[in-house]
């Protein structure tokens, strides 16, 4: 949270919190759009707001792309 922060992405489904279920709100008449849609419609809106915006939190575009290098094993040498 924060300045160059990260979102937390645990691998897998064992994680308690990935695992709530969501049948009570099913019965209750409730609907999950496909993922599909979801991810179409938060792309979308991140694109109406500038995907290229300054931030609040995380990393700005240049330690992006040098921390995407790094991992990408092609470390900058600035």
């Amino acid at each position: 949270m924060g300045p160059r922060s990260l979102p937390l992405w645990l691998p897998g489904t064992e994680v308690g919190f990935a695992r709530r279920s969501n049948a009570a709100y099913l019965a209750a008449g409730g609907t999950v759009r496909p993922l599909r849609d979801t991810v179409a419609r938060a792309l979308a809106d991140e694109r109406s707001r500038g995907a290229d915006r300054e931030r609040r939190s995380g990393l700005n575009a240049a330690d992006e792309v040098q921390l995407l290098e790094h991992l990408a094993g092609r470390p900058r040498s600035d």
